[in-house]
């Protein structure tokens, strides 16, 4: 039996976030979403939350993805998901430096935030932007960031010798391009000037599973959090609206919703924990444990943030209240890096080993 009791370390850490996001982010959501959140992700930086998980000579505070994952799950249920993506963009790009190169300077910078460094996008859009790379000569190479201004470029690339992880500094921004979701995270579309390779990429090795795995534990986390906050301002609304004589908490249709939305949040968290425990302690499939959370977080997301909406009703789709916008971040947000359609095969392999 795993023991997923939180020791006195992060029980402050938890606090210590919960404290920020309740004075910094709740109340603040919509001036957020229209202004972005760059001054926020300078204060995380000054309270030592940007690499948690890095080791303590490369500027981080030597933790592990539990400690990650509670800073992400925490700040998102007690603050905003879409903010706390926001915040936190920039985690990818390093995760891809980490795991796959050895540019110790660019992980500490980044930590510290003294280089905004981004990693591209890829298979979210379709509106004739290409998001995956294939180098040719001549070709032209057009991705899409979430950073304004950044500084660096991360993105993955293909040619004749297999796929290779590249880095730029010298790109234009061309537009800036609309989606309805993540607002506080504008996406740009820059096209790459000049570039180089700063690693290639063995997609079979222990390295590029452990980038992949950090990368869905992030979104994961965001997701878990954004279900919690929603499945509670649910209850919490559906106490206080009457309908008929009585809070609709009480009408059956409403109660079965409630409990199902809470029950599918807590779910999460736990597959959250379990993941995060077997990428820290090096267990053997690992990589499949955090594929099936993000599947699970996938499905999980997408039916408490809906049902959210539906137990407002009317109220649920209009700004007064910050369900429809967990809704539309919530989509956004689990497909950051390309859709998770793509890894239904490894849960189908997990079903059959099981």
């Amino acid at each position: 039996m795993i023991d997923f009791s939180l020791n006195e370390n992060q029980d402050l850490l938890v606090k210590t976030v919960e404290d920020f996001a309740k004075k910094e982010i709740r109340e603040k959501v919509r001036e957020i979403e229209e202004k972005g959140a760059n001054d926020l992700r300078k204060k995380v930086f000054e309270l030592g939350l940007g690499g948690v998980e890095f080791p303590e000579n490369l500027g981080g505070a030597g933790m592990g993805m539990l400690e990650r994952a509670l800073v992400l799950k925490t700040m998102s249920e007690k603050g905003d998901g879409g903010t706390t993506y926001s915040i936190f963009s920039f985690l990818p790009a390093l995760y891809s430096v980490f795991e796959l190169t050895q540019n110790q300077d660019l992980i500490k910078n980044g930590i510290e935030g003294k280089t905004k460094i981004t990693l591209a996008k890829a298979g979210i859009y379709y509106d004739g932007v290409q998001t995956k790379a294939k180098i040719k000569e001549k070709d032209k190479i057009v991705l899409v960031v979430e950073e304004k201004e950044p500084q660096i470029i991360l993105f993955f690339a293909e040619d004749k010798s297999g796929p290779s992880l590249c880095s730029s500094s010298e790109f234009e921004i061309k537009r800036k391009i609309f989606r309805s979701g993540l607002l506080s995270s504008p996406a740009y579309e820059v096209e790459i000037k000049s570039f180089e390779k700063i690693s290639d990429v063995q997609t079979q090795s222990q390295n590029w599973r452990r980038f992949v795995a950090r990368t869905q534990i992030f979104l994961s986390s965001i997701v878990a959090g954004i279900s919690k906050c929603a499945a509670d301002y649910a209850l919490d609304y559906a106490l206080e609206r009457f309908a008929f004589g009585r809070p609709i908490a009480y009408h059956q249709a409403i109660s079965f919703m409630l409990a199902d939305m809470d029950i599918l949040s807590t779910s999460l968290e736990q597959i959250l924990f379990k993941a995060c425990w077997e990428f820290d302690n090096q267990k053997d499939g690992f990589d499949d444990t955090a594929t099936e959370l993000f599947l699970e977080a996938l499905e999980v997301g997408k039916k408490v943030t809906s049902d959210a909406v539906q137990v407002l009703g009317g109220h649920g789709y209009i700004k007064d209240h910050p369900t429809e916008k967990w809704m539309r971040d919530f989509q956004d947000i689990i497909n950051a890096f390309g859709s998770p359609a793509k890894f239904e095969g490894t849960i189908k392999n997990l079903e059959t080993r099981i």
